[in-house]
């Protein structure tokens, strides 16, 4: 980890600066030291010159099982890796940039990339951003990010690596142009999480693009869907389109790999939608959005209802207008007796 980018680390838990304490460092590179919050209540250490901003400590079950069973495949990952594009015929190098080209990424791009593996998805994107992009690589499974380092750790460009949970990410706000995963967020133990960090990191504007396994659903019910999915249950994830931060805006979502594997893009917004709620509706019942929802009163017989309409009519209003003008001279009348 390079000293200069200490700064731009963050409390995974609170979002608070952190403080580097080093204790071995090379030509402005920090081997090994800590990362504590002011009040100390928080540190996370920095070995070999990665730092573990694990958290919680304590991992959810289903994320300590993915790593352990990760740790486990490490060395042989890149060969499994490989089989669902032989599986499915279809061009690794060819999927992967497609996803880089759905990031909308510059030269000088600052991006992150979760749950990166061993580093293969991290080789487009780093061929698609130029010396004076940046490139910061997350794992929660420390062997498999040894493997990424040995891939990437000698670019002429920025690479920083961290060990991570995706969920839980040590970055400030609107920090980076874009963010990408693939293949694990299936496997997270708080997906819509994992999704509101993303939208969190990335600045207004920037562009999210993640995808795992899940089975087109018009494929579900069929011969190459019931013998997939009986080998990989993965296959059987919906897509998680529920779990989209607020501010997701231009989603798209592509199924791809024979409809194996889906990907999701979004835009990050500023905030939550914001429509013109007061906008005045030209009909007969009239009104705004906002008064149609808030503006509710309590219920009347059929017969009332029915006088109501009668009654706007003769006034040529509509019945927003009308009942606005009635009910309100009905309260005048009655609080001033």
């Amino acid at each position: 980890m390079k000293e200069s980018t200490s700064q731009y680390y963050r409390c995974p838990a609170t979002g608070a600066a952190l403080e580097l304490v080093v204790e071995r460092s090379q030509d402005g590179v920090v081997e090994s030291g800590t990362f504590q919050s002011k009040a100390g209540s928080s540190v996370f250490p920095i070995q070999h010159g990665i730092p573990d901003f694990t958290w919680p400590k304590e991992l959810a079950e289903e994320d300590r099982e993915t790593r352990d069973s990760y740790e486990s495949i490490a060395e042989d990952y890149d060969n499994y890796a490989s089989l669902p594009f032989l599986t499915y015929r279809c061009s690794e190098a060819e999927m992967r940039e497609r996803m880089v080209d759905q990031l909308e990424l510059e030269p000088n791009s600052r991006v992150l990339e979760i749950g990166c593996g061993t580093g293969r998805g991290a080789l487009h994107l780093a061929k698609r951003l130029g010396p004076s992009g940046e490139l910061f690589l997350q794992e929660l499974t420390p062997l498999l990010l040894d493997k990424a380092i040995e891939k990437l750790s000698n670019l002429d460009m920025l690479v920083e690596f961290s060990i991570a949970n995706g969920s839980y990410l040590p970055f400030q706000d609107n920090f980076f142009d874009a963010a990408h995963h693939f293949g694990g967020i299936n496997t997270f133990a708080d997906i819509p999480r994992c999704l509101s960090e993303l939208a969190r990191v990335v600045k207004p504007g920037g562009k999210v693009v993640v995808g795992d396994e899940s089975l087109g659903p018009w494929l579900a019910d069929t011969e190459f869907g019931r013998v997939m999915s009986n080998s990989n249950p993965l296959l059987k994830c919906e897509v998680p389109l529920a779990s989209l931060p607020v501010t997701a805006r231009d989603v798209r979502v592509e199924w791809i790999v024979m409809g194996a594997f889906y990907t999701i893009e979004f835009r990050v917004a500023e905030g939550p939608p914001d429509a013109d709620y007061h906008l005045q509706i030209p009909s007969e019942r009239g009104g705004s959005h906002w008064t149609r929802y808030y503006g509710q009163l309590e219920g009347v017989t059929d017969e009332t209802k029915a006088l109501a309409h009668k009654a706007r009519k003769v006034a040529n209003q509509s019945m927003h207008d009308w009942l606005e003008a009635v009910v309100r001279d009905a309260a005048k009348r009655q609080l001033s007796d």
